[in-house]
């Protein structure tokens, strides 16, 4: 196992981590987003240091990793510089809920057409019995 303090097998060096922090704190001219996407960059990078010194932490680090590689393609408002995604991602959202709201009603005409149904065969039922039980007494 390497060093906390030197560079680990990851190739990640904790000095580094504290000179990002501290380029970011310094650059006052980048958005939040670009602050908060730099912090997060920085926690998974030192997740992803210490992870070998705990049991099963090569898969958290393996995890940390992954999830730095995907910063790239994050959406603008969350650390990326796509915007387009996130607006796809709203339409998208929007097409959801139009659909759950036309299997909400064709839920409700089913079951308007189940209570229906019920009523009139409840109906005939009651209308046969009656009917037989009328020949039944005229036997008798």
């Amino acid at each position: 196992m390497s060093n906390i303090n030197g560079v680990n097998s990851s190739g990640f060096n904790a000095t580094q981590l504290q000179n990002a922090q501290t380029e970011g704190a310094n650059n006052s001219g980048s958005s939040f987003g670009d602050f908060m996407g730099d912090v997060a960059d920085g926690a998974l990078a030192g997740v992803a240091a210490v992870a070998p010194f705990f049991p099963g932490g090569e898969l958290v680090k393996m995890a940390a990793n992954g999830l730095r590689g995907l910063s790239d393609q994050a959406p603008a408002g969350l650390g990326g510089a796509k915007g387009e995604k996130l607006d796809q991602m709203w339409e998208m959202q929007e097409q959801n809920q139009m659909f759950n709201l036309q299997y909400m009603h064709l839920q409700q005409e089913l079951q308007s057409d189940n209570r229906h149904f019920s009523t009139m065969s409840n109906l005939l039922k009651a209308r046969h019995d009656t009917a037989k039980a009328a020949i039944n007494n005229m036997r008798v």
